[in-house]
C-alpha cells in the first residue's frame, strides 16, 4: 500500500528547558506540548495533544490506517515513523494523542500526519479437483484447488496442510498458484485444506478436500528357489615345518577366489631358483591351490634333495556357502510393498521386487527351456521358451543374452511368440550363457519388467569320465589290514592329447594327484594308489593327507580327473570311518586289597585290540618291580620282592600298580591299593658270629620303644649254626642292660655261632613298636 500526506501538524517546533517543564510554541494555534519524557541531551517532549475539535483539522476514515513523521525542520531528515490504527473518530484523536516523540539535539522539527488505505484479505479458494488414479504411499500427486481472489489485488501465496490418519494439520508446503506436488505419505486416510495469504500476511478461510484412501504401493514380484554359492574366506594359519624346492614361485601378498577357494600369486612376484628365500613371503603349490605357506623362518639347506627346510604357516581356505537367489519359479505376483523382501529370502523362498504395478506391466513367466543344468556344446541351437505375459496390451518380447556372468546384456531380437532360438558361440573364451526377456506393450509404450534365466555352461570340451573300485564304508586302524586302503580305477576322456590328471582329497583336506597321462581319446587311463593310517592320520607315504580324524563320523575320500581344460569329471566318493589307536588292556579291576600281613599276589593277562607289542612295568607305589614285553593273552603274577615289602611302612595306604602300553605309546593301567600291617614282628641276625667255642655269656642292649601293650621277646643262642638251635630268653637281662650266661653246651653243626632274635608283639598298643637297632657283646 502507498502512504500519503494528511498535512503538517507541527512547523518548526524548537525545544527549550524551563524549570522543570518545557512549554512550546506551535506554529498551528490552539496546540499544546507537554513534557515527560528526558532524553540523553536532556530535551523533552512526549505528547502531541490535538486542538478540539481536531475534525476541523484533520479529517478521519474507516478506510485508511494513519502515522506520524516528523524531522528535523533545518535539514528534512527523517527522525521516527509512529503509527497507529484508529477504529472511529474519538479512537483516532486518542491514539493521536499519546505517540511520543524524542529528539537528540535543542533543533526545530516538523511533524506530519500520513494515511494509506486498509488491505483486505483474500477470498476462501474453490473446491479441490480429484486426483488422477489411487494414492499410493510414495506416489507424487497433484493437489488442485479454485483460485481465490482478492480486492487489493495482493494475493503472495497459497499454504497447504495435510491431515494423516485424522490427526492434526500439518504444514505440507507453499505455492505462487493453486495447486501443490505432493509425494504421498504412510498412511491410510489423507485431507488436504489450503488457504490464500496476501503480501500484507492477510489470510482467507481454509479450503478442506475430502478424506483419501491411501494404499501401499503395489509392486510385480518373482519368486526364486534358494541356492547355495561357495565363499571361501582364508583358515587360521597353523605354523608348521615344511620343504621348498628351488625353481618356485614366490609373491608377498596373494588373492582368493572366493567361488572356487584357490589362492594365486599377487603383489611383486619371485622366481625363486637361487639365493634366500624371502620370509614372510607366500609359497602357493600348482597342485594344491586351496592352501598357501607364508614364510616365517628358515631352518636349513638339504644339499641332497636341494630343498630348504622351513617354519611355515599353512593357510586353507575354508568355504562358508551362503544363501543366493536360485532358479525362478513365479514371476508377475502382484502385491503390496512390504509384502516380501525387496531382494531376500522368506518363507524358504527367495523374493525379488520389480516394478510398480502402476507404472509397467506384467512380466513375461519363468524359463521352460532351456532345462537346468543344461551344458551347450559349440555351434549347439538353443530353444528358449516362456511363459507368456497376463497383460492384456502385449505385442511382442525382447529376449537377451550374457556371458560369463558379466552382466552385459545384448537382444537377441524382439518375437511375437514366447519363444526363439539361438546359436551358442564357438568362442572359448565364452564358457557361461545367460538369457532374459521382458513383454513389450507397443500401444502403451510400456516395458515389462525383466525374467531371467539359469547360467549355464558352454562346454568346449569333452568332460572325462572316471571309474572307482575302492568299496563304500570302509574302516581304517591300527589293526594289521585295517591300516591300508587301494584307491584304484580307470579314467577316460574322448579329447585326444588332453593331459588327464587323477586326483584325491579327503574330506577338505590336501589335494593330491594320483596320477597323470595324455588321453588317446579311447584307452582307458588306470590309476592305483595306497593310503595309509597311522596315528589318527592318513597318509600318502609319508605326507600326511589329513589332520587328526575324529571317530564316529563320516570321512570322504573324493576321487576326480582333470583334463587340464577345465573339464572335471564326476567326483567320486567313499565313506569311511577310523577307529584311533586304543590302549592294551589288562584283566580284572582297580580293587583296595585292604590290610595285608602277607605279600600280595595277584595274577593277570593283557590283551591289545590291535594286536600290537605291549610293554608291562610293574610298580610298588612307583618304584619299578620289573619291566618286560608281554605275550598277549598270557597269565601274568606280580608280586613284591621281600626287600622291597619289608620297608613297606606300616598302617599307611600303598599302591601296587601294572601298566600296558603299546607301540604307539598307548597305555592303561590297573590299580591296587593296600594297607600293611603286622601284630608280631621277628628279626633275627643273616649271618650268625661264628665263634671258636662255645660261648658262654653275652651282653644285649637293644634300642627300642614299647608302647603300653605292646611286649617284646630277646632270644639268643651260642650254637647258631646247628639246624635247630637252642635259644634262651635273654629279655629280661638285655632290658636290663645285664650280661646273661649261656646254659647250653651242646651243638650238632661243626661250628658254634652266636644269634639273636627279637620278638615284638603290638599287643593292644594304639602307637606304633619303633626297633632302632642294637647293640652288645659276647665272650
Amino acid at each position: 500500500m502507498v502512504w500519503t500526506s494528511v498535512g503538517q501538524v507541527v512547523n518548526g517546533l524548537t525545544l527549550y528547558r524551563n524549570g522543570s517543564s518545557i512549554d512550546f510554541v506551535t506554529g498551528v494555534s490552539g496546540d499544546t506540548w507537554r513534557t515527560g519524557f528526558r532524553d540523553t541531551d536532556g530535551y523533552y517532549i512526549e505528547t502531541v495533544n490535538m486542538p478540539s475539535p481536531y475534525n476541523s483539522y484533520y479529517g478521519y476514515s474507516s478506510l485508511y490506517n494513519y502515522r506520524l513523521r516528523y524531522d528535523y525542520a533545518d535539514t528534512g531528515t527523517t527522525f521516527l515513523y509512529a503509527e497507529f490504527t484508529p477504529i472511529n473518530s474519538t479512537s483516532m484523536q486518542s491514539l493521536f494523542g499519546t505517540k511520543s516523540i524524542t529528539v537528540t539535539a535543542q533543533r526545530p522539527i516538523n511533524i506530519y500526519l500520513e494515511r494509506e488505505l486498509k488491505n483486505t484479505a483474500p477470498t476462501t479458494p474453490g473446491v479441490f479437483t480429484q486426483p488422477t488414479g489411487e494414492l499410493e504411499t510414495g506416489d507424487p500427486k497433484v493437489f488442485s484447488v479454485g483460485s481465490s481472489s482478492d480486492a487489493d489485488g495482493n494475493i503472495s501465496k497459497y499454504v497447504w496442510e495435510a491431515s494423516i490418519n485424522g490427526g492434526s494439520f500439518t504444514k505440507i508446503g507453499e505455492t505462487p498458484t493453486n495447486n501443490i506436488t505432493y509425494t504421498i505419505p504412510t498412511a491410510k486416510t489423507l485431507k488436504i485444506r489450503v488457504k490464500a495469504v496476501d503480501s500484507q500476511g492477510l489470510e482467507s478461510s481454509y479450503r478442506e478436500s475430502t478424506v483419501f484412501t491411501v494404499t501401499k504401493p503395489k509392486y510385480f514380484w518373482s519368486k526364486y528357489n534358494i541356492a547355495k554359492q561357495n565363499n571361501y574366506t582364508p583358515g587360521t594359519p597353523t605354523l608348521l615345518s615344511y620343504r621348498l624346492p628351488l625353481g618356485v614361485t614366490l609373491s608377498d601378498s596373494y588373492k582368493l577366489n572366493p567361488l572356487t577357494g584357490e589362492f594365486e600369486n599377487s603383489g611383486n612376484i619371485r622366481y625363486w631358483d637361487s639365493g634366500y628365500p624371502n620370509i614372510d613371503w607366500y609359497y602357493i603349490n600348482p597342485t594344491q591351490k586351496n592352501v598357501i605357506w607364508k614364510i616365517k623362518e628358515v631352518n636349513y639347506f638339504d644339499s641332497v634333495s636341494q630343498e630348504y627346510v622351513l617354519q611355515g604357516e599353512r593357510i586353507y581356505s575354508i568355504n562358508s556357502p551362503t544363501d543366493v537367489r536360485g532358479s525362478l519359479i513365479q514371476s508377475g505376483i502382484i502385491a503390496e510393498e512390504g509384502s516380501y523382501p525387496t531382494d531376500g529370502q522368506q518363507s524358504s523362498y527367495w523374493w525379488l521386487r520389480g516394478s510398480r504395478v502402476n507404472q509397467s506391466i506384467a512380466p513375461p513367466g519363468p524359463f521352460t527351456a532351456p532345462e537346468t543344468g543344461t551344458v551347450f556344446k559349440p555351434g549347439d541351437k538353443a530353444i528358449l521358451a516362456w511363459g507368456t505375459s497376463p497383460a492384456p496390451g502385449v505385442t511382442s518380447y525382447e529376449p537377451e543374452r550374457a556371458f560369463n556372468e558379466d552382466g552385459q546384456f545384448t537382444i537377441i531380437g524382439s518375437v511375437k511368440s514366447p519363444n526363439t532360438t539361438y546359436g551358442i558361440t564357438n568362442d572359448k573364451t565364452k564358457t557361461k550363457v545367460q538369457f532374459r526377456v521382458r513383454a513389450y506393450d507397443g500401444i502403451k509404450g510400456i516395458l515389462s519388467d525383466y525374467i531371467y534365466s539359469d547360467v549355464y555352461t558352454i562346454q568346449h570340451n569333452v568332460i572325462p569320465t572316471i571309474l572307482l573300485n575302492t568299496a563304500n564304508n570302509f574302516t581304517m586302524s591300527e589293526t594289521e589290514g585295517q591300516n591300508e586302503v587301494i584307491v584304484d580305477g580307470s579314467a577316460r576322456d574322448t579329447d585326444a592329447n588332453d593331459n588327464i590328471i587323477i586326483k584325491m582329497q579327503i574330506n577338505d583336506g590336501t589335494i593330491r594327484n594320483i596320477q597323470s597321462a595324455l588321453s588317446d581319446g579311447s584307452i582307458p587311463i588306470e590309476f592305483s594308489k595306497k593310503i595309509t593310517y597311522s596315528n589318527k592320520r592318513v597318509y600318502d607315504g609319508a605326507t600326511p593327507l589329513t589332520n587328526d580324524l575324529p571317530e564316529n563320523v563320516d570321512h570322504t575320500l573324493k576321487v576326480w580327473a582333470d583334463d587340464g581344460q577345465g573339464g572335471i569329471s564326476t567326483i567320486e566318493e567313499r565313506k569311511f570311518r577310523v577307529i584311533h589307536n586304543r590302549p592294551p588292556v589288562i584283566s580284572g579291576t582297580d580293587d583296595d586289597l585292604g590290610e595285608l600281613l602277607e605279600i600280595p599276589s595277584i595274577t593277570y593277562q593283557v590283551d591289545d585290540p590291535e594286536k600290537q607289542t605291549a610293554t608291562i612295568t610293574e610298580r610298588i607305589n612307583g618304584q619299578v618291580i620289573r619291566t618286560f614285553d608281554a605275550e598277549l593273552g598270557k597269565e601274568y603274577k606280580i608280586e613284591i620282592p621281600i626287600e622291597m615289602w619289608i620297608p613297606l611302612q606300616l598302617e599307611q595306604e600303598h599302591k601296587l600298580t601294572i601298566e600296558a602300553k603299546d607301540t604307539f605309546g598307548a597305555k592303561s593301567t590297573r590299580t591296587y591299593t593296600f594297607t600293611r600291617i603286622e601284630d608280631t614282628i621277628q628279626l633275627e641276625l643273616k649271618n650268625p658270629f661264628v665263634t671258636d667255642i662255645a660261648a658262654t655269656r653275652i651282653l644285649v642292649t637293644p634300642d627300642v620303644y614299647l608302647p603300653i601293650g605292646s611286649t617284646i621277646v630277646i632270644e639268643a643262642c651260642n650254637n647258631a649254626f646247628d639246624e635247630v638251635p637252642t635259644w634262651e630268653d635273654v629279655t629280661g637281662m638285655a632290658m636290663n642292660k645285664r650280661g646273661f650266661h649261656f646254659t647250653n653246651t651242646e651243638k650238632t653243626a661243626e661250628q658254634w655261632g652266636i644269634n639273636i632274635r627279637f620278638t615284638l608283639h603290638k599287643g593292644t598298643a594304639h602307637d606304633q613298636v619303633r626297633f632302632n637297632g642294637f647293640g652288645g657283646a659276647f665272650d
